[in-house]
């Protein structure tokens, strides 16, 4: 098997890709083949972000929680307090639901 040109290093061969997108973002899916296997090519070609995941990631993907993911869109968000964005760690101090304007994290 030869490498097609223009493929991401390790690849040795890609299925077609498709898109998917709202209007927030847009990414590119494809089934890729690389020396260890087949995998999942996973594109966000406005951030050049990629990912290849195996049938045991994407088994991981699939069992989660819808919650989960909205946890980590928090995180990649920088909205980890915002309301219903998950786990707030706990200071030690009572939570007065007011904001320290100092800088330092804490409420």
């Amino acid at each position: 098997m030869t490498a097609e040109p223009d493929l991401p290093e390790g690849v040795v061969r890609a299925g077609e890709p498709i898109g998917i997108g709202n209007e927030f973002t847009g990414v590119q899916i494809r089934k890729v083949w690389t020396r260890q296997g087949e995998r999942l090519e996973i594109l966000v070609p406005k951030h050049g972000h990629r990912i290849l995941l195996d049938a045991m990631q994407l088994e991981i993907i699939a069992r989660q929680d819808p919650e989960r993911f909205t946890q980590l869109f928090a995180v990649a968000l920088g909205s980890e307090g915002a309301p219903g964005a998950g786990h707030v760690p706990d200071t030690g101090e009572p939570d007065t639901g007011e904001s320290n304007t100092e800088g330092d994290g804490r409420r």
